[in-house]
């Protein structure tokens, strides 16, 4: 049976993503912090993991949940992720750009290190790094988005590093990718927001099982079909 661990699996997105992929059959390793909602997803084939990945405990407690089940891990979805929708350098302290990169990046790293080893075991190992299309510095330089600093710079440097991973670990047959898993409709919602997180969900999950192992690293776009300017 297949294994995924999904960060940021207890609400929008990622709790999406998580049940895209109990409903498939495969053991899942949902990364949470609420104790009492990692209680209620524990069954036989759901394995939750009560950890923040912003801090360095995320390391431990991610490797003792796969070290005890002991099977490979075929997919690593690093989405968790926060944002404060504070635009424009006059509202941006620098404890905000902190606390963004700290989830964003660091986060993405942390999870991926800690995986590492059960990952590679796995015969088509993979991790996505959901990123946003205000990740894209050209995006961004040519005015197409009004910048929430924090939140843009986080996803630029989260994309920065899925290059950095990828470019290291495919030679190991892991690789490592960048999804915009479109304008899904959550709480913290752009104001185009046109994309249910269960539709977008089954399509990551359709888009994983297809995807070219040999292509070059890019930030895809999960909804349009195509690629995002990183």
């Amino acid at each position: 049976m297949p294994a995924v661990m999904v960060t940021g699996a207890g609400r929008g997105f990622g709790r999406a993503v998580l049940e895209a992929y109990l409903d498939r059959g495969w053991t899942a390793f949902p990364v949470v912090r609420d104790a009492g909602l990692a209680e209620t997803l524990a069954t036989r084939t759901c394995h939750p993991v009560l950890a923040d990945v912003g801090t360095v405990e995320a390391e431990t407690a991610i490797a003792d949940a796969l070290g005890a089940h002991g099977a490979p891990l075929d997919l690593l979805v690093n989405n968790a992720g926060s944002i404060k929708k504070l635009r424009g350098l006059a509202v941006t302290e620098p404890e905000d750009l902190e606390a963004l990169v700290r989830v964003h990046c660091v986060g993405a790293l942390r999870c991926t290190k800690a995986a590492l080893p059960w990952l590679r075991r796995a015969a088509r190992p993979t991790v996505v790094n959901i990123t946003s299309r205000f990740g894209s510095i050209g995006r961004t330089a040519a005015g197409e988005f009004r910048g929430i600093v924090s939140y843009h710079v986080a996803k630029a440097a989260q994309n920065m590093l899925t290059a950095c991973l990828d470019r290291e670990l495919r030679g190991e047959g892991i690789r490592v990718l960048a999804v915009h898993p479109g304008r899904l409709r959550t709480t913290v919602a752009a104001v185009d927001a046109d994309t249910d997180p269960a539709d977008a969900a089954r399509a990551l999950a359709d888009w994983v099982e297809r995807v070219d192992r040999d292509a070059p690293c890019a930030c895809h776009d999960l909804m349009g079909g195509g690629l995002i300017e990183w």
